[in-house]
């Protein structure tokens, strides 16, 4: 049995309004041009999740609002406050936690949670990114169950980024 597992980070969030809290950041300009755009080539280049887990916090909300319903059927969505500003640690015990019958998942949360978790997939310092960028989606291949999820059996088969060319036919 093979899985997938996609990681993705909320789109750029704004820090124009000083009064509202982190949790309640709305997305900037450039994070709303991003997924409108970026929704659009996710939903053609993904698989569909069969069970999306999405941050509590306002932006990861928002964010997922561009991939409805090309990509995510919103019935299949579980709003977890736990997953706001989660560490690898958390994030990966919340992965393996899912239910057996999930093959595809999709995870929507917050840096440095979401980096931390990619770079240990990836076998640590060797391999690690900087960082997984704003609206940034790992796309992770997984030989077994999510419940199996660690280093040996995980390739991280594609990494999409809003400012990244589309790929496909010239």
């Amino acid at each position: 049995m093979s899985s997938t597992l996609l990681l993705l980070r909320h789109a750029k969030s704004s820090w124009r309004e000083p009064v509202v809290s982190d949790f309640e950041r709305r997305l900037s300009g450039r994070g709303v041009r991003d997924g409108s755009d970026f929704g659009k080539r996710l939903a053609e280049q993904l698989p569909k999740p069969d069970l999306v887990l999405c941050s509590a916090a306002r932006r990861t909300r928002d964010t997922l609002a561009f991939l409805v319903p090309e990509l995510v059927d919103p019935r299949q969505v579980c709003f977890e406050e736990a997953l706001y500003h989660a560490s690898a640690t958390t994030l990966l015990h919340r992965i393996q936690d899912v239910p057996a019958e999930i093959s595809t998942l999709l995870v929507i949360a917050h840096n440095p949670g979401l980096t931390d978790l990619m770079n240990q997939l990836l076998g640590g310092h060797r391999n690690a990114i900087e960082h997984l960028p704003t609206f940034g989606c790992a796309h992770f291949t997984l030989n077994g169950a999510l419940s199996e999820l660690e280093v040996s059996n995980a390739r991280l088969t594609e990494l999409l980024r809003p400012r990244d060319e589309p790929q496909g036919d010239p």
